[in-house]
């Protein structure tokens, strides 16, 4: 089972450390209702205020010509959960210049099992025909599932009507490796410390925890992905 990594991220796209990694309530709000997307913008950000530039620029995985729009988030947190409507409203509407993916953070071990969880749903449902990302979301948010093992996560995957064999082969794959590793250098290299955030261009990161009441979340990830 082979799946290149830039083929497979259109598809994907401790207890303290989960309460950190979640915004506040209002910035929820703000992030989760915005007002209706739109494809540009003609507003002028602030670095450090809505947005902060990356150090030491992240190495993309978009094809040569278009900018990457990079959406960071764990299973476990309820912000990401809300933000998902409105991101998916941004993939419908977003510039055709525009590669949109998803890596999950692996800020600690029970993240980056999730993360794990991500990717074999990504292997077994390459063409999210069954639509995996959202099924988990809905799993560990609505359903309050509580999945922390191997044999958790193949009993949830085979519920859902994959083969046993596909799942073993999907957790045993060295694609599986390649794309975790990836995940650990994109959530170190960003200096990401919370969840949902968004990495543009692998240069500028921005998220809900950057955002003011008045402030527009996707008018910021265009206005970002304007920027040379």
């Amino acid at each position: 089972m082979k799946v290149a990594l830039k083929s497979l991220l259109p598809a994907l796209a401790g207890l303290l450390l989960a309460l950190s990694g979640c915004m506040t309530d209002l910035q929820a709000e703000s992030a989760s209702n915005p007002s209706t997307p739109t494809t540009t913008s003609t507003a002028n950000y602030v670095e450090g205020k809505q947005y902060s530039v990356i150090a030491t620029p992240i190495p993309t995985q978009a094809p040569e010509g278009q900018t990457e729009v990079t959406e960071i988030f764990w299973y476990g947190c309820p912000h990401c959960y809300h933000l998902e409507s409105t991101m998916q409203a941004y993939i419908e509407q977003k510039p055709e210049n525009v590669f949109f993916n998803r890596v999950p953070a692996t800020l600690s071990s029970l993240w980056a099992f999730h993360a794990k969880m991500f990717y074999v749903g990504a292997l077994l449902d390459p063409k999210n025909s069954k639509h995996v990302h959202t099924k988990l979301f809905d799993a560990f948010n609505k359903q309050n599932r509580r999945i922390t093992n191997d044999g958790a996560a193949r009993r949830y995957f085979e519920s859902l009507g994959f083969k046993t064999e596909d799942i073993n082969s999907a957790m045993k794959s060295p694609e599986l490796q390649a794309y975790m590793n990836h995940a650990t250098k994109v959530s170190k290299k960003s200096g990401i410390d919370s969840v949902p955030s968004i990495i543009v261009n692998g240069k500028y990161l921005t998220g809900p925890a950057f955002m003011s009441p008045s402030d527009n979340l996707i008018d910021v990830i265009n206005y970002l992905t304007s920027l040379k």
